[in-house]
């Protein structure tokens, strides 16, 4: 499943600009770092293309938000997990109505974790490094609606 960001005033065609009631400040910073409550006017998650299944771990297009099930994290916590952060999230489906159970889920930039973005990027991305405790863990919990392996430095 791949969610877009919506809210007040989104433009229709991806890329155009995206202003506050002010027309003069960019919506997209607020996005991109995941501020909304900094916002004037709610902003949540929904489908934007014809997929169905919400599994464990869903995508935003134009951003590179991660969002886990909470069955993700419960499973992380369980195992004292390092290398994230959670943020509240709304998301709603097709029809939009709320979908219950999903929390933002961001990676860490720095080496040393159990769980880090790639390449030691500073930025979010939808490709994360875990390690083996992770993936067990996760599969543990019973986290099954991903594909996910362990990374292994050559």
């Amino acid at each position: 499943m791949w969610l877009g960001v919506c809210g007040q005033g989104k433009p229709k065609i991806t890329g155009d600009p995206w202003y506050m009631p002010d027309g003069v400040t960019s919506v997209y910073p607020f996005i991109v770092d995941w501020r909304p409550e900094e916002l004037p006017f709610p902003v949540w998650l929904a489908p934007y293309n014809g997929g169905k299944k919400f599994g464990d771990l869903l995508w935003t297009g134009g951003n590179a938000l991660k969002i886990a099930s909470t069955r993700f994290i419960e499973a992380l916590r369980a195992a004292e997990v390092t290398g994230y952060r959670t943020f509240a999230v709304e998301v709603r489906d097709h029809a939009g109505s709320p979908v219950e159970g999903y929390i933002g889920f961001a990676t860490d930039p720095f080496p040393g974790s159990d769980i880090q973005n790639i390449y030691g990027q500073t930025v979010q991305n939808y490709v994360f490094i875990a390690t083996q405790r992770v993936v067990e863990a996760l599969y543990d919990h019973g986290v099954d609606q991903l594909e996910i392996s362990p990374y292994t430095p050559d």
